[in-house]
């Protein structure tokens, strides 16, 4: 999510009418993945900085040994704007026919009787408490995800903005080897090569901080021994690619763009290549985090 709005709001504009070109994706989920895009850049343009600057940061050198700047579970958020973005969230889905719609109304009703407490359900995303989600789960089986869908793309804006803050306090060009995000310590969601050199940047799957990384090695376990790392890619999907390792049995996909008139954009990118996922998971390899979008 770039910090101009009104860049990344054009950009985004453009990417979705190429993708609704290309066909591959549903028009359902291009509907809602638009409308909330759109509101959580709208949301992020309001938000209040709620990062406390007197808090005692980490050095970089106990950051390249794997401490994180702030891990998740501490990370401050507007919980005034989120909960106004989480309802505009949920009025969307109540309006859609079908699973999503009936788990909106089940949502809504918990959270009107007192079932459902957002402080707490906010809590537990921060600290990656999936169980607590697959729980609720329960509760809209035919749409399990679709709570944790509405946390995540709602506090997202405002993580963005705290991750952003504190990556200044970073060395720009630091390449990173720990295997985690060396702002929040969560893992990366995918992958891009830039620049004529090829440099491997990855996004952080919670705070979306993009940072350097080691093009020859593997993202989750540093892996670095040529034999025990693959990639593969399909016609069908130019610009995208599968990093596969055989040591930990982890993928991510990476965004090549170079040779294209195509900016990335994380949350798209991950939508747009949902194939490679499937293919990925045939040949035995796992995605260690959820999608952008938290299915």
């Amino acid at each position: 999510m770039d910090k101009d709005v009104q860049r990344e709001l054009g950009r985004f504009e453009r990417r979705m009418g190429m993708l609704k070109k290309k066909g591959t994706v549903p028009d359902d989920l291009l509907k809602l993945i638009d409308f909330i895009y759109k509101k959580q850049l709208n949301s992020f343009a309001l938000l209040k900085d709620v990062l406390d600057k007197g808090l005692d940061f980490p050095q970089t050198e106990d950051v390249l040994k794997g401490k994180p700047m702030l891990p998740r579970q501490n990370f401050p958020y507007d919980f005034d704007a989120t909960q106004k973005l989480f309802s505009e969230l949920l009025g969307f889905l109540q309006e859609q026919e079908g699973h999503l719609g009936q788990a909106a109304e089940i949502v809504t009703q918990d959270i009107s009787n007192g079932e459902l407490d957002l402080s707490e359900a906010y809590a537990k995303y921060l600290t990656g408490d999936d169980h607590f989600f697959r729980l609720y789960g329960e509760k809209t089986p035919t749409a399990p995800r679709t709570l944790n869908f509405l946390i995540q793309a709602s506090i997202t804006p405002s993580l963005v903005k705290t991750g952003y803050s504190i990556s200044l306090l970073l060395p720009a060009d630091q390449v990173w080897n720990t295997g985690h995000c060396p702002v929040c310590g969560s893992l990366p969601l995918i992958s891009e090569l830039k620049d004529k050199q090829g440099f491997r940047y990855v996004t952080c799957s919670f705070c979306q901080t993009r940072y350097r990384v080691p093009r020859m090695s593997c993202v989750f376990c540093q892996e670095d021994k040529k034999e025990k790392l693959e990639y593969f890619q399909v016609s069908e999907e130019p610009g995208f690619r599968v990093d596969v390792c055989k040591s930990c049995k982890m993928y991510i996909k990476t965004v090549d763009f170079r040779e294209m008139d195509k900016q990335s954009i994380p949350a798209v990118d991950d939508l747009e290549s949902l194939p490679l996922d499937v293919l990925a998971r045939k040949q035995g390899y796992t995605r260690p985090t959820l999608s952008a979008w938290g299915f």
